[in-house]
């Protein structure tokens, strides 16, 4: 059995995008999010789609990782299209039988609604693949120092987050360890109907469960003992943008700035 990686793991140090500060990574993620959302038309989709092939060599992602991030979505976006596509009052367009037919307009607008929350995915994997878990981190919480004034506890907010990203790869690897056990000793997970196949998965979600909490535990005695609690206040040194990473923000922001303004004047 091949192991299992995670997906949008960290893929290199010598990327374009793996050189840019992680800090960029997310404003421009960000802007892109309210771009993509913001904007309609199908020559508009389609640029979007140039860019995130773009992103995704400069990454060094391949289309074959964002295929397999769609995959558990699937059922999602495919109940998304039908939903939007159906017409069970009989205006629509195309008749099926009786009242239910397929309305052209909402299966275009459902297919619209597909392809937005793909591109976006594809967006979020090349800043995970382009960046170290710590450096995720770090950005987070050199962006949300400004809410640090009002009492927000930036700190722990980036402690938390980077112990969430730490265990990404930790839970991957227990979940691989504990699939291969269990079909090591006869577990078939593609067999029988829908309760069968719950009960397999249990046979691995249940001990992978467990394993969590044991660690969580040791973590958090580890913690105690380090006196994280008691240095949760310390503030990393400032770091300037360098100048690659500045123009690439300035080229950034101002393409998810004009091509919705393009968008609506066209």
């Amino acid at each position: 059995m091949k192991p299992f990686s995670p997906l949008g793991s960290f893929v290199s140090a010598d990327t374009p995008a793996a050189r840019i500060d992680a800090r960029v990574k997310l404003i421009l993620l960000l802007a892109a999010t309210v771009g993509i959302f913001a904007t309609a038309g199908s020559w508009v989709l389609a640029l979007w789609i140039v860019v995130l092939a773009f992103a995704m060599r400069v990454s060094g992602m391949r289309l074959s990782s964002h295929l397999r991030v769609l995959a558990p979505v699937a059922f999602i976006l495919a109940f998304t299209l039908i939903a939007n596509a159906l017409a069970l009052d009989g205006h629509g367009d195309i008749a099926l039988a009786g009242p239910v037919g397929i309305d052209t307009a909402g299966a275009l607008r459902g297919a619209t609604a597909v392809l937005r929350i793909a591109i976006l995915l594809g967006f979020a994997l090349c800043v995970s693949s382009s960046t170290t878990p710590p450096q995720l981190a770090d950005a987070c919480v050199r962006l949300l120092r400004p809410l640090g004034r009002i009492g927000v506890p930036v700190a722990d907010i980036g402690l938390m987050l980077s112990l969430a990203l730490r265990f990404i790869p930790i839970v991957s690897e227990e979940f691989s360890r504990i699939q291969l056990a269990q079909r090591s000793r006869g577990v078939d997970f593609e067999a029988g109907g829908l309760v069968a196949r719950i009960r397999s998965w249990a046979s691995v979600l249940t001990p992978l469960v467990v394993r969590l909490f044991r660690r969580a535990d040791r973590l958090g005695e580890s913690m105690a003992q380090r006196c994280y609690a008691d240095s949760a206040d310390v503030t990393a040194p400032r770091a300037p943008l360098s100048a690659r990473s500045r123009a690439v923000l300035v080229l950034g922001l101002a393409f998810c700035l004009l091509l919705p303004l393009a968008a609506h004047l066209l």
